[in-house]
């Protein structure tokens, strides 16, 4: 027997059985309703101290301590949502007892754990899948759609922006309240990276400022971060004082532009107990629609371009295939170290105030 899995393709019935750890914002929203909706996947357990969980998910086996999760043979794949710290640890006792594993961003603290986790991974014959869901936002698909069909030209200046306004440190202190937690710059710069990165490949340089702005805060709260290629320029940028956001995306080329406001709208939707299911998850109202200025789009004037629907759901589709058919993730490990090295480099930049060659 035969059914379909969220993509469309068909799939044998049986299904992975994946224990997810950690059931905070992450957990909650990123990962348990992609996972129960997946038909290639069951949500066999949560770990969690807290009772949510298993109000939440009534039928899911509620653990206490990970522990429970590395000594049961039954579970396929772990899903790490803990705090940064732990993930190295976690992930390398969840692939020597065979399973494979999900890590939030960012995978690890050092790109030497990196490194590591890539060594046991192959030793293993088990994979880690670095949790880099934004590939699949909306207007960053909608991005590399213009640029690969040469809309843009040949791109020269590229901006991404994930602003906030949280003059307080209210949600996840570890975060900013341990000095070697990152800060913004670990918990947004794997996101922008990453994108950036798989749009144009690895920076000549880098150059950043890291600031810190809010009295609580032992680590940094904003970034400008550039990241330097022979003929184009990448910003990135993200704060906690901006209560009036400017672009999300900004896009010069030869032949074009692109501006782009306004974050993907699948985060607010999955926090408002919108399923993944649901066929407006990803879809931008009209009124979102960046706009494009290029002569092979309309040569008299600048007109919207429909944003691309964004699909978290092809993460898991990614996870899916690895596992049962070899197929190699979008997302590599390679990938993350590469955005580790970037980020060891910005750290490096912002301490000796000059660029850093990666």
């Amino acid at each position: 027997m035969k059914e379909s899995t969220h993509d469309g393709q068909q799939q044998d019935k049986q299904r992975f059985k994946v224990a997810i750890v950690g059931f905070g914002l992450s957990g909650k929203v990123f990962h348990a309703p992609f996972i129960e909706q997946h038909a290639g996947f069951e949500l066999y357990s949560i770990v969690s101290t807290r009772d949510e969980a298993q109000q939440k998910y009534p039928k899911t086996k509620i653990y206490r301590r990970f522990e429970e999760v590395i000594t049961n043979p039954a579970i396929d794949l772990v899903v790490l949502c803990t705090p940064h710290n732990l993930h190295v640890k976690q992930a390398i006792e969840a692939m020597r007892a065979g399973k494979d594993v999900v890590i939030e961003k960012p995978v690890a603290l050092t790109s030497n754990d990196l490194l590591q986790l890539m060594k046991i991974s192959k030793e293993t014959e088990r994979q880690f899948y670095p949790y880099h869901n934004r590939r699949w936002d909306g207007d960053f698909l909608t991005i590399k759609h213009l640029i690969q069909g040469g809309y843009l030209g040949n791109i020269h200046d590229f901006e991404s922006r994930f602003d906030r306004f949280s003059p307080t440190v209210s949600r996840a202190e570890w975060r900013y309240n341990d000095p070697t937690a990152g800060g913004t710059l670990l918990d947004l710069g794997p996101h922008l990276i990453d994108q950036a990165i798989h749009l144009f490949g690895k920076p000549e340089m880098v150059h950043c400022l890291l600031f810190k702005q809010r009295p609580e805060s032992n680590s940094n709260d904003s970034f400008d971060l550039r990241l330097i290629y022979p003929n184009n320029v990448v910003t990135l940028k993200a704060g906690v004082f901006v209560k009036s956001p400017g672009p999300r995306f900004l896009v010069h080329g030869s032949e074009g532009s692109y501006i782009k406001y306004g974050l993907d709208v699948q985060e607010s939707r999955l926090k408002k107990r919108l399923l993944p299911s649901s066929k407006t998850i990803g879809k931008e109202p009209v009124n979102m629609h960046g706009m494009l200025f290029s002569p092979i789009f309309d040569p008299l004037k600048p007109k919207k371009f429909p944003t691309i629907d964004g699909n978290y759901m092809r993460f898991y589709d990614g996870v899916y295939n690895a596992m049962k058919y070899k197929i190699p993730h979008e997302v590599s490990q390679e990938d993350a170290l590469l955005v580790m090295k970037v980020i060891e480099a910005a750290v490096e930049s912002n301490e000796n105030q000059r660029h850093i060659i990666v």
